[in-house]
């Protein structure tokens, strides 16, 4: 029983955290590629920068998960907000020369969105961790997207204020004050980290993953990389292909930066809407599989329609509504990572489904030259390649199934409550 008060007690600052996070990371997602226009990078090198943020990224994932396996998630949440501590710092005090670079270590880009900030390595697998059965991981994974999404709006609202800190501090000069706030903001989270509680139990001490582990982590992983890819292309610079689609400017204005930052902060609510309705929704375990793969191909079908868009507002409430659908389904999926693992598999096996994923986003160095290319063109690639994803989703995770394959995706088998 003491143990069940501590495990609650730690998750409620797990949320605090992921709501600090989130308002960091969110106002970084959407800054960081316009910021770096200001700075003189142009779109193809934005893309670049973008690119070796995914690979630091996918780096510490794959390390932290096996550091989680053998010391403790908690520990592997506490060490990965470093690295985000390191960026913004960096962004608050550099604007040029090599240490501009160092911006890359802290997955600040990557592509704006209300679950921006929700989740980093070790965070799904300590919530897997501590609650077994399918249905409490769905809420208290939904939980910390409702809570990450809806604290992005503080992000969403630094982009809208930042036309105030233009006069006194100049275009540059209001970046680099509200990445100072994002400092801030990761800060707390660290130290809000420093309080959860991990269930005890026997840790892993040799190998990577266990054989009982392989196959489930493979659908997954290919189903995260194919997705990922359709995110790589559309969304990193999507702020910045905003402001050139709409706004005909490679230099961020204060209007162009306004509209986008509310445009953002909608649906940032949206997602958080989403992700509270698939908390709440009764048969959230065992329409998993289904809600994952309507999720993702209706979030690649809306692309298309958006890219297309001839005014920003409709453009706005399309990315709105993708939003919240966005919202619904990451709980489910996040549940149908973790339901094929071996406990002791958690911290790998979410590592190299996340990894899956980002490597796979790798494609956003490609998404400036598209740009330059034809600008719906990164939107319509990477919306056609979600759908797949989705269909992919279906085939593998939503089909009826049999025996213990379905107790595995429901997440009735290992581990679960009896």
């Amino acid at each position: 029983m003491d143990q069940d008060r501590a495990m609650e007690r730690g998750f409620k600052f797990l949320l605090i955290s992921r709501a600090a996070r989130s308002g960091a990371l969110s106002f970084s997602a959407i800054s960081y590629p316009l910021y770096m226009s200001i700075l003189g990078f142009n779109n193809i090198d934005v893309g670049l920068l973008t690119f070796f943020v995914v690979i630091f990224t996918v780096i510490q994932t794959l390390l932290l998960g096996i550091l989680g396996d053998r010391y403790g998630y908690k520990w592997a949440v506490i060490i990965g907000e470093l690295f985000p501590l390191i960026s913004t710092a960096v962004l608050f005090f550099v604007t040029s020369g090599p240490l501009i670079y160092l911006s890359v270590i802290g997955g600040l880009a990557g592509g704006p969105g209300g679950m921006r900030g929700a989740f980093s390595p070790g965070s799904t697998a300590l919530v897997a961790k501590n609650w077994n059965d399918p249905d409490d991981r769905v809420k208290k994974l939904g939980l910390i997207t409702s809570m990450g999404s809806l604290f992005s709006v503080i992000g969403g609202l630094m982009v809208i204020g930042r036309s105030e800190l233009i006069s006194p501090f100049g275009t540059a000069g209001s970046y680099r004050i509200l990445f100072g706030m994002s400092f801030v903001l990761v800060l707390i989270s660290f130290l809000s980290l420093l309080l959860l509680y991990e269930r005890k139990s026997t840790r892993k001490k040799t190998g990577y993953v266990s054989r009982g582990s392989v196959k489930h982590i493979g659908k997954t992983v290919f189903a995260n990389a194919v997705n990922g890819a359709g995110i790589g292309f559309s969304m990193p610079i999507l702020s910045l292909w905003m402001e050139e689609v709409y706004f005909h400017s490679r230099v961020s204005t204060a209007a162009s930066s306004t509209t986008i930052g509310i445009i953002f902060t909608i649906s940032y609510v949206s997602t958080a809407l989403g992700s509270y309705l698939s908390s709440r929704y009764k048969r959230r375990g065992e329409m998993a599989g289904k809600i994952g793969a309507y999720g993702r191909i209706l979030q690649g079908a809306l692309l298309i329609p958006f890219a297309f868009s001839p005014f920003i507002a409709v453009a706005g409430i399309i990315y709105v509504i993708r939003a919240g659908v966005a919202g619904f389904g990451l709980p489910s999926r996040s549940n149908i990572n973790v339901s094929g693992l071996k406990e002791g598999d958690y911290g790998a096996g979410t590592s190299l489904q996340g990894s899956a994923a980002r490597i796979a986003q790798s494609t956003t160095g490609a998404s400036g030259l598209l740009m330059d290319i034809y600008l719906p063109l990164p939107e319509i690639v990477g919306g056609l390649i979600q759908v797949f994803a989705g269909i992919a989703y279906y085939d593998m995770f939503a089909k009826r199934i049999h025996g213990s394959e379905k107790s595995r995706v429901s997440g009735k088998g290992v581990g679960a409550k009896k």
